[in-house]
């Protein structure tokens, strides 16, 4: 999918006849990963222009070309080298690069790198602001424009950089000693805990209630069993919170296990690396807390659901027949819950026929293995 920006507009309110004398209008070209880059990109793209222009007095102006696509690597190709083949692949002024993995330096985990000889930037999006993610980028990329247009102190570029991603955080600034071509680079030593964070907010797990559409169905089809069933009215009256909490976490334990196992989301290190082995460790634990979130707000919703309906079919009468005692809401919760419980079990059965496509979404490990798999096939 590719847009493109409309020029950006001078402080009339109309566009300009033609760029004033010692102004440069550049094409600037974002590749970005599905889901939230791809987002954060087309936001990019309506704002770019006018915030270039506004920083740059005017001097620089923009149009943005969006390209939203998963970018496959190997483990010897580094993602600035690939946004600079498809700089000049595409005949851009600048490219820039919105991944959502998380990019790990000797420096720390990386914020930006800018290339000023191949014209290309990447930003890694776990790095940005889980709050504002775009109007962090377009800042971003706003300073790199600016920096590689000699527009912009270096010094002052990655201290702007610095101080808006990690604020209080200790980091690395200027070129990486190992890599000539990189003029610019932004790290941050962060916390595993803020690292992790940010990965998951990328998957945005909340969403995945909407790619298992499978084991909603099964889980719906279960629920409504559960709801017009006399020996679940008896059970769920016998049983104790205590149980019903054990019956709960049983049960998204019981999903989470089973989408993993089923589709195959658990990573293993390829080799003895330490630094792997702790990538993979960390793409693990971000998958189990995507999965866990995603399921966690699915069986909410079956929580409300099955409650309401429950109330509203299963009349007060009927109910107080089978638990033996006057029926109350806080009955009615409890039927509600086991059938959530028993329904989200249901669903583990039901997310088998789910495609890898979207389980991939919303895993990095799955992401990850899936591009070197592109990548080796287009080697």
């Amino acid at each position: 999918m590719v847009t493109t920006s409309t020029p950006a507009r001078d402080r009339t309110g109309g566009t300009s006849d033609g760029p004033p004398p010692r102004t440069r209008t550049l094409l600037v070209g974002i590749v970005a990963d599905p889901g939230l880059p791809t987002e954060i990109a087309h936001r990019l793209a309506e704002e770019l222009p006018g915030a270039l222009a506004e920083r740059s007095g005017h001097r620089l102006h923009c149009r943005v070309v969006v390209v939203s696509e998963e970018l496959s690597r190997d483990e010897s190709t580094r993602l600035i080298d690939l946004i600079t083949e498809r700089r000049v692949r595409e005949g851009w002024d600048f490219a820039v690069c919105l991944t959502d993995l998380p990019l790990e330096t000797p420096e720390g985990q990386l914020v930006a790198d800018l290339s000023t000889q191949g014209g290309a930037a990447v930003i890694a999006t776990p790095a940005l602001s889980m709050i504002r993610p775009a109007e962090h980028a377009r800042d971003i990329v706003v300073r790199l424009l600016l920096e590689w247009a000699g527009e912009l102190p270096g010094a002052r570029a990655q201290r702007e950089i610095e101080e808006d991603s990690f604020p209080g955080a200790p980091s690395v600034r200027g070129a990486p000693p190992d890599h000539d071509d990189i003029d610019l680079r932004v790290a941050a030593r962060a916390s595993r805990l803020r690292q992790l964070a940010g990965m998951v907010w990328i998957n945005r797990p909340w969403r995945l209630v909407l790619g298992l559409r499978s084991a909603m169905a099964a889980a719906l089809a279960t629920a409504a069993f559960g709801l017009v069933n006399n020996a679940v009215w008896q059970l769920s009256g016998a049983l104790s919170t205590t149980r019903l909490v054990i019956a709960m976490v049983a049960s998204l334990v019981s999903i989470v296990a089973w989408l993993i196992v089923n589709h195959n989301l658990w990573q293993h290190p390829e080799d003895p690396d330490p630094e792997d082995r702790r990538r993979v460790r960390l793409f693990n634990a971000a998958t189990v807390l995507t999965l866990a979130i995603g399921v966690t707000v699915s069986y909410i919703v079956l929580l409300v659901g099955t409650t309401a309906t429950g109330w509203f079919v299963v009349v007060p009468e009927v109910l107080s027949s089978s638990i033996g005692r006057p029926a109350a809401f806080g009955d009615y919760v409890g039927l509600g819950w086991l059938v959530a419980s028993l329904a989200t079990v249901g669903g583990a059965l039901g997310s088998g026929l789910e495609s890898s496509d979207a389980v991939r979404s919303a895993t990095y490990g799955a992401r990850d293995r899936y591009r070197r798999a592109q990548r080796a096939r287009e080697a």
